[in-house]
Protein backbone atom coordinates (compact mmCIF):
# COMPACT_ATOMS: atom_id res chain seq x y z
CA UNK A 1 0.00 0.00 0.00
CA UNK A 2 1.30 3.75 -1.00
CA UNK A 3 2.62 5.50 2.07
CA UNK A 4 0.74 8.22 3.07
CA UNK A 5 1.78 11.52 4.09
CA UNK A 6 -1.39 12.79 5.75
CA UNK A 7 -1.47 9.35 7.75
CA UNK A 8 2.42 9.60 8.49
CA UNK A 9 2.10 13.24 10.32
CA UNK A 10 -0.91 12.54 12.43
CA UNK A 11 0.81 9.49 13.53
CA UNK A 12 4.22 10.87 14.88
CA UNK A 13 2.24 13.70 15.95
CA UNK A 14 -0.18 11.22 17.84
CA UNK A 15 2.78 9.70 19.05
CA UNK A 16 4.46 12.40 20.96
CA UNK A 17 0.90 13.68 21.83
CA UNK A 18 0.17 10.17 23.73
CA UNK A 19 3.77 10.58 25.51
CA UNK A 20 2.99 14.34 26.49
CA UNK A 21 -0.41 13.17 28.02
CA UNK A 22 1.08 10.71 30.34
CA UNK A 23 3.75 12.79 31.27
CA UNK A 24 1.79 15.82 31.96
CA UNK A 25 -0.65 13.64 33.72
CA UNK A 26 0.64 14.32 37.40
CA UNK A 27 0.97 18.27 36.64
CA UNK A 28 -2.76 18.24 35.52
CA UNK A 29 -3.40 16.35 39.11
CA UNK A 30 -1.92 18.95 41.48
CA UNK A 31 -3.25 22.22 41.71
CA UNK A 32 -0.28 23.52 43.66
CA UNK A 33 1.66 24.99 40.25
CA UNK A 34 -1.01 26.94 38.59
CA UNK A 35 1.67 28.04 35.67
CA UNK A 36 2.56 24.87 34.96
CA UNK A 37 -0.75 23.56 35.03
CA UNK A 38 -2.59 26.11 32.78
CA UNK A 39 0.29 25.39 30.11
CA UNK A 40 -0.32 21.18 30.91
CA UNK A 41 -3.62 21.65 30.59
CA UNK A 42 -3.40 23.84 27.09
CA UNK A 43 -0.34 20.91 25.42
CA UNK A 44 -2.83 17.87 27.13
CA UNK A 45 -6.26 19.44 25.14
CA UNK A 46 -4.10 19.34 21.82
CA UNK A 47 -2.46 15.83 22.42
CA UNK A 48 -6.08 14.35 23.67
CA UNK A 49 -6.92 13.52 20.22
CA UNK A 50 -3.92 11.30 20.01
CA UNK A 51 -5.20 7.99 20.89
CA UNK A 52 -8.76 8.18 19.21
CA UNK A 53 -6.50 9.14 15.69
CA UNK A 54 -4.57 5.79 16.64
CA UNK A 55 -8.04 3.98 16.49
CA UNK A 56 -9.13 5.97 13.17
CA UNK A 57 -6.15 5.39 11.39
CA UNK A 58 -6.42 1.61 12.02
CA UNK A 59 -9.83 1.29 10.78
CA UNK A 60 -9.30 3.46 8.04
CA UNK A 61 -6.48 1.34 6.39
CA UNK A 62 -7.37 -1.55 7.67
CA UNK A 63 -10.64 -1.81 6.37
CA UNK A 64 -9.97 -0.63 2.93
CA UNK A 65 -7.51 -3.47 2.87
CA UNK A 66 -8.65 -6.35 0.95
CA UNK A 67 -6.01 -8.73 3.21
CA UNK A 68 -8.04 -7.56 6.20
CA UNK A 69 -10.81 -10.24 5.07
CA UNK A 70 -8.38 -12.65 4.99
CA UNK A 71 -8.44 -14.91 8.61
CA UNK A 72 -5.04 -16.93 7.57
CA UNK A 73 -3.61 -13.42 7.06
CA UNK A 74 -5.08 -11.93 10.26
CA UNK A 75 -3.78 -15.04 12.58
CA UNK A 76 -0.01 -15.40 10.94
CA UNK A 77 0.56 -12.21 10.72
CA UNK A 78 -1.89 -8.87 11.78
CA UNK A 79 -2.52 -10.21 15.48
CA UNK A 80 0.88 -12.01 16.09
CA UNK A 81 2.78 -7.82 14.98
CA UNK A 82 0.11 -6.64 18.10
CA UNK A 83 0.42 -9.94 20.15
CA UNK A 84 4.18 -10.47 20.30
CA UNK A 85 5.42 -6.80 21.01
CA UNK A 86 2.86 -6.60 23.91
CA UNK A 87 3.56 -9.47 25.35
CA UNK A 88 7.27 -8.83 25.13
CA UNK A 89 7.28 -5.15 26.93
CA UNK A 90 4.42 -6.79 29.59
CA UNK A 91 7.15 -9.69 30.56
CA UNK A 92 9.84 -7.05 30.72
CA UNK A 93 7.50 -5.00 33.13
CA UNK A 94 7.03 -8.16 35.42
CA UNK A 95 10.54 -9.13 35.34
CA UNK A 96 11.73 -6.00 36.33
CA UNK A 97 8.58 -5.76 39.37
CA UNK A 98 10.47 -9.12 39.96
CA UNK A 99 13.96 -8.02 40.33
CA UNK A 100 12.98 -5.31 42.94
CA UNK A 101 11.63 -8.16 45.23
CA UNK A 102 8.44 -7.97 44.18
CA UNK A 103 7.77 -11.38 43.34
CA UNK A 104 4.51 -11.45 44.68
CA UNK A 105 2.96 -8.47 42.41
CA UNK A 106 5.09 -9.87 39.38
CA UNK A 107 3.00 -12.92 39.81
CA UNK A 108 -0.28 -11.51 40.67
CA UNK A 109 0.13 -9.52 37.39
CA UNK A 110 1.24 -12.52 35.39
CA UNK A 111 -2.02 -13.91 36.43
CA UNK A 112 -4.22 -10.97 35.45
CA UNK A 113 -2.39 -10.60 32.02
CA UNK A 114 -5.52 -11.62 30.04
CA UNK A 115 -7.63 -8.56 31.37
CA UNK A 116 -5.46 -6.34 33.06
CA UNK A 117 -2.46 -4.05 31.26
CA UNK A 118 0.93 -4.23 33.49
CA UNK A 119 1.23 -0.88 32.21
CA UNK A 120 -1.81 1.76 32.26
CA UNK A 121 -0.82 3.27 28.91
CA UNK A 122 -1.41 -0.41 27.23
CA UNK A 123 -5.03 -0.19 27.34
CA UNK A 124 -4.84 0.79 24.41
CA UNK A 125 -3.69 -2.51 22.70
CA UNK A 126 -6.37 -4.27 25.04
CA UNK A 127 -9.06 -2.03 23.09
CA UNK A 128 -6.88 -2.94 19.47
CA UNK A 129 -5.91 -6.37 19.38
CA UNK A 130 -10.12 -7.04 19.90
CA UNK A 131 -10.75 -4.68 16.84
CA UNK A 132 -8.03 -6.57 14.65
CA UNK A 133 -9.87 -10.51 15.76
CA UNK A 134 -13.37 -8.61 14.80
CA UNK A 135 -12.02 -6.81 11.44
CA UNK A 136 -12.50 -9.84 8.96
CA UNK A 137 -16.39 -9.24 9.59
CA UNK A 138 -15.98 -5.77 9.89
CA UNK A 139 -14.57 -5.86 5.99
CA UNK A 140 -16.77 -7.52 4.70
CA UNK A 141 -20.27 -6.12 6.34
CA UNK A 142 -18.24 -2.09 5.53
CA UNK A 143 -17.54 -3.24 2.02
CA UNK A 144 -21.46 -3.68 1.21
CA UNK A 145 -22.52 -0.68 3.28
CA UNK A 146 -24.52 1.88 1.50
CA UNK A 147 -23.81 5.80 2.68
CA UNK A 148 -26.82 5.77 4.45
CA UNK A 149 -26.02 2.54 6.48
CA UNK A 150 -22.85 4.21 6.96
CA UNK A 151 -24.27 6.98 8.13
CA UNK A 152 -26.60 5.12 10.47
CA UNK A 153 -23.81 3.05 11.78
CA UNK A 154 -22.14 5.70 12.89
CA UNK A 155 -25.00 7.70 13.91
CA UNK A 156 -25.93 4.43 16.50
CA UNK A 157 -22.23 5.23 18.42
CA UNK A 158 -22.24 9.09 18.82
CA UNK A 159 -25.93 9.18 19.92
CA UNK A 160 -26.41 6.09 22.15
CA UNK A 161 -22.70 5.77 22.94
CA UNK A 162 -20.94 9.49 23.26
CA UNK A 163 -23.81 11.41 23.10
CA UNK A 164 -25.19 9.35 26.35
CA UNK A 165 -22.01 9.66 28.32
CA UNK A 166 -21.34 13.62 27.46
CA UNK A 167 -24.73 14.44 28.83
CA UNK A 168 -24.34 11.63 31.97
CA UNK A 169 -21.16 13.19 32.81
CA UNK A 170 -22.59 16.90 33.32
CA UNK A 171 -26.46 16.26 34.87
CA UNK A 172 -26.41 16.15 38.72
CA UNK A 173 -26.28 12.65 40.18
CA UNK A 174 -29.36 11.76 41.38
CA UNK A 175 -30.59 12.30 36.98
CA UNK A 176 -28.06 9.95 35.61
CA UNK A 177 -30.42 6.92 35.24
CA UNK A 178 -32.41 9.12 33.07
CA UNK A 179 -29.85 9.30 30.41
CA UNK A 180 -28.07 5.94 31.43
CA UNK A 181 -29.32 2.87 28.29
CA UNK A 182 -30.04 -0.70 29.94
CA UNK A 183 -27.55 -2.79 30.36
CA UNK A 184 -28.86 -5.59 27.61
CA UNK A 185 -28.63 -2.23 25.28
CA UNK A 186 -25.60 -3.92 24.18
CA UNK A 187 -23.80 -1.50 20.88
CA UNK A 188 -21.09 0.20 23.36
CA UNK A 189 -18.86 -2.63 21.59
CA UNK A 190 -14.72 -2.65 22.99
CA UNK A 191 -15.60 -0.16 25.46
CA UNK A 192 -17.21 2.58 22.67
CA UNK A 193 -13.34 2.53 20.78
CA UNK A 194 -14.97 0.73 17.85
CA UNK A 195 -16.67 3.64 16.60
CA UNK A 196 -13.69 5.09 16.22
CA UNK A 197 -12.21 2.39 14.13
CA UNK A 198 -15.13 2.54 12.06
CA UNK A 199 -15.27 6.19 11.74
CA UNK A 200 -12.22 6.41 10.61
CA UNK A 201 -13.17 4.18 7.72
CA UNK A 202 -16.22 6.10 7.19
CA UNK A 203 -14.62 9.49 6.96
CA UNK A 204 -11.79 8.35 4.87
CA UNK A 205 -14.49 7.23 2.28
CA UNK A 206 -15.39 10.79 2.22
CA UNK A 207 -13.94 12.55 -0.96
CA UNK A 208 -15.86 15.86 -1.02
CA UNK A 209 -14.52 17.65 2.50
CA UNK A 210 -15.18 20.68 4.20
CA UNK A 211 -13.21 23.59 3.44
CA UNK A 212 -9.83 24.01 5.44
CA UNK A 213 -11.40 27.10 6.05
CA UNK A 214 -14.34 25.69 7.83
CA UNK A 215 -12.31 22.51 9.80
CA UNK A 216 -9.55 24.37 10.52
CA UNK A 217 -12.31 27.17 12.40
CA UNK A 218 -13.99 23.31 14.22
CA UNK A 219 -10.34 22.16 15.55
CA UNK A 220 -10.03 25.98 16.88
CA UNK A 221 -12.77 26.09 18.51
CA UNK A 222 -13.30 22.62 19.77
CA UNK A 223 -9.65 23.00 21.13
CA UNK A 224 -10.47 26.26 23.24
CA UNK A 225 -14.01 24.92 24.12
CA UNK A 226 -11.73 21.80 26.06
CA UNK A 227 -8.84 24.04 27.45
CA UNK A 228 -11.30 26.75 28.92
CA UNK A 229 -14.27 23.96 29.78
CA UNK A 230 -10.92 21.74 31.73
CA UNK A 231 -9.78 25.04 33.70
CA UNK A 232 -13.57 25.97 34.64
CA UNK A 233 -14.22 22.30 35.44
CA UNK A 234 -11.06 21.80 37.41
CA UNK A 235 -11.12 24.61 39.32
CA UNK A 236 -14.89 24.93 40.31
CA UNK A 237 -14.33 20.99 41.70
CA UNK A 238 -11.05 21.74 42.92
CA UNK A 239 -10.00 18.58 41.40
CA UNK A 240 -8.64 17.78 37.78
CA UNK A 241 -12.55 17.23 35.43
CA UNK A 242 -11.70 15.34 32.02
CA UNK A 243 -15.49 16.00 31.21
CA UNK A 244 -14.53 17.64 28.37
CA UNK A 245 -11.68 15.61 27.49
CA UNK A 246 -12.11 11.90 27.80
CA UNK A 247 -12.02 10.10 24.89
CA UNK A 248 -16.29 9.46 24.84
CA UNK A 249 -17.34 12.71 24.71
CA UNK A 250 -18.61 14.28 21.80
CA UNK A 251 -16.04 17.02 22.06
CA UNK A 252 -12.90 14.92 21.52
CA UNK A 253 -14.51 13.00 18.83
CA UNK A 254 -15.47 16.41 16.93
CA UNK A 255 -12.01 17.29 17.29
CA UNK A 256 -10.54 13.81 16.21
CA UNK A 257 -12.46 14.49 13.03
CA UNK A 258 -12.10 17.40 12.27
CA UNK A 259 -8.21 16.95 12.67
CA UNK A 260 -8.46 13.83 10.01
CA UNK A 261 -10.24 15.60 7.36
CA UNK A 262 -8.00 18.75 7.97
CA UNK A 263 -4.50 16.48 7.46
CA UNK A 264 -6.58 14.56 4.61
CA UNK A 265 -7.43 17.90 2.83
CA UNK A 266 -3.73 19.45 3.39
CA UNK A 267 -1.52 16.53 2.99
CA UNK A 268 -3.21 13.57 1.19
CA UNK A 269 -1.52 14.36 -2.23
CA UNK A 270 1.90 15.42 -0.75
CA UNK A 271 4.68 12.85 -1.42
CA UNK A 272 7.40 12.08 0.94
CA UNK A 273 11.02 13.28 -0.11
CA UNK A 274 12.67 12.60 3.08
CA UNK A 275 13.60 10.12 5.46
CA UNK A 276 13.05 11.32 8.95
CA UNK A 277 9.25 11.34 8.74
CA UNK A 278 8.84 7.78 7.27
CA UNK A 279 11.06 6.80 10.07
CA UNK A 280 9.30 8.22 13.11
CA UNK A 281 5.72 6.79 11.72
CA UNK A 282 7.59 3.28 11.13
CA UNK A 283 8.68 3.00 14.81
CA UNK A 284 5.14 4.80 16.70
CA UNK A 285 4.26 1.77 17.63
CA UNK A 286 7.54 0.60 18.87
CA UNK A 287 7.72 4.08 20.98
CA UNK A 288 4.12 3.27 22.53
CA UNK A 289 5.69 0.58 23.77
CA UNK A 290 8.73 1.84 25.37
CA UNK A 291 7.39 5.35 26.71
CA UNK A 292 6.01 3.98 29.99
CA UNK A 293 9.10 2.43 30.94
CA UNK A 294 11.07 5.42 29.97
CA UNK A 295 8.73 7.94 31.72
CA UNK A 296 9.45 5.58 34.73
CA UNK A 297 12.87 5.39 34.85
CA UNK A 298 12.97 9.25 33.93
CA UNK A 299 10.98 9.72 36.62
CA UNK A 300 13.59 7.69 39.03
CA UNK A 301 16.46 9.74 37.94
CA UNK A 302 15.02 12.97 38.83
CA UNK A 303 13.91 12.39 41.60
CA UNK A 304 17.71 11.05 42.13
CA UNK A 305 19.13 14.18 40.83
CA UNK A 306 16.63 16.89 41.66
CA UNK A 307 15.48 15.23 44.82
CA UNK A 308 11.79 16.14 43.71
CA UNK A 309 8.64 14.15 42.74
CA UNK A 310 8.73 15.42 38.98
CA UNK A 311 9.20 18.19 37.10
CA UNK A 312 7.94 21.94 38.88
CA UNK A 313 7.88 24.60 36.32
CA UNK A 314 7.28 24.51 32.03
CA UNK A 315 10.69 24.40 31.28
CA UNK A 316 11.68 21.79 33.44
CA UNK A 317 8.46 19.92 32.08
CA UNK A 318 9.84 20.66 28.24
CA UNK A 319 12.99 18.99 29.04
CA UNK A 320 11.45 15.91 30.81
CA UNK A 321 9.00 15.55 27.38
CA UNK A 322 12.25 16.34 25.07
CA UNK A 323 14.13 13.55 26.75
CA UNK A 324 12.05 11.33 26.88
CA UNK A 325 10.79 11.23 23.24
CA UNK A 326 14.29 11.16 22.60
CA UNK A 327 15.18 8.22 24.58
CA UNK A 328 11.85 6.20 23.27
CA UNK A 329 12.90 7.07 19.35
CA UNK A 330 16.52 6.26 19.96
CA UNK A 331 15.46 3.10 21.91
CA UNK A 332 12.62 2.03 19.01
CA UNK A 333 15.59 2.62 15.90
CA UNK A 334 18.15 0.77 17.55
CA UNK A 335 15.97 -1.92 18.00
CA UNK A 336 14.56 -2.19 14.92
CA UNK A 337 18.46 -2.83 13.90
CA UNK A 338 18.88 -5.82 15.86
CA UNK A 339 17.68 -8.84 13.12
CA UNK A 340 17.39 -11.02 16.03
CA UNK A 341 15.05 -9.17 18.14
CA UNK A 342 13.25 -6.22 16.08
CA UNK A 343 10.46 -8.31 15.57
CA UNK A 344 9.76 -8.81 19.64
CA UNK A 345 10.39 -5.48 20.23
CA UNK A 346 8.40 -3.21 17.13
CA UNK A 347 6.07 -6.02 15.52
CA UNK A 348 8.23 -5.60 12.44
CA UNK A 349 10.32 -8.13 10.89
CA UNK A 350 14.31 -7.15 9.92
CA UNK A 351 13.57 -6.72 6.37
CA UNK A 352 10.58 -4.55 6.79
CA UNK A 353 12.22 -2.25 9.25
CA UNK A 354 15.23 -1.42 6.78
CA UNK A 355 12.95 0.05 4.06
CA UNK A 356 12.17 2.78 6.68
CA UNK A 357 12.46 2.71 9.92
CA UNK A 358 15.66 1.24 11.44
CA UNK A 359 19.60 2.55 11.21
CA UNK A 360 20.23 0.61 8.16
CA UNK A 361 17.29 2.60 6.56
CA UNK A 362 18.43 5.76 7.13
CA UNK A 363 21.89 5.38 6.21
CA UNK A 364 21.24 3.85 3.40
CA UNK A 365 21.46 5.76 0.11
CA UNK A 366 18.23 6.81 -1.65
CA UNK A 367 16.87 5.26 -4.28
CA UNK A 368 15.99 7.30 -6.92
CA UNK A 369 12.98 6.55 -8.91
CA UNK A 370 12.62 5.40 -12.46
Amino acid sequence: MKRRYDYDVLRVCSMFGVIYLHIASGALRSLNYPVLWNASNIFACIATPAVPLFFMMSGALLLQEEKTADLKYLFQKRIPKVLVPLLTYSFLFLLYSAIRNNTAGALEGLSRLLNTPVSVPYWFLYALIPMYLLSPMLKKMCDGLSDAHWRYMISLWIFLTLGLYTVRSFVPPQYELIVTEHWTLNINMVGGYLGYFLLGAYLERWETLPSRKTLATVVGFMLLLSIVGTRWDTYTRMYYSDRFTNYLTCFTMVLASAIFLLAKSCLREKEETGKILPLLSGISFAVYLIHPLAIGLGEKLWTYFTGTLGPGTILQQAFFFLAVSLFCVLAAVILASIPGICYLFTGQNYHSASKSCNLKALFSPRKKPR
